[in-house]
């Protein structure tokens, strides 16, 4: 039997849509791209700026929000 594709979004073990890109992601995550940095494997993009690249099994994603303050 064939185990599912995944990839890991913060810790956290999900399954893989075939064709998912990275900005499909963060839409189906209910993620502003605008308020947060996102890490991919070994590379790092602000949300906003982060490239139409489509998620392969076994990528390693890091969704970290940008607060402001004072």
């Amino acid at each position: 039997m064939t185990r599912p594709a995944t990839l890991t979004v913060n810790g956290e073990a999900r399954p893989l849509t075939p064709g998912l890109t990275l900005h499909a992601l963060l839409r189906d995550l209910n993620v502003d791209p605008a308020r947060v940095a996102v890490g991919v494997n070994d590379d790092v993009y602000p949300g906003a700026h982060a490239p139409h690249r489509t998620l392969e099994a076994g990528d390693v994603i890091e969704i970290v929000r940008v607060i402001g303050g004072g």
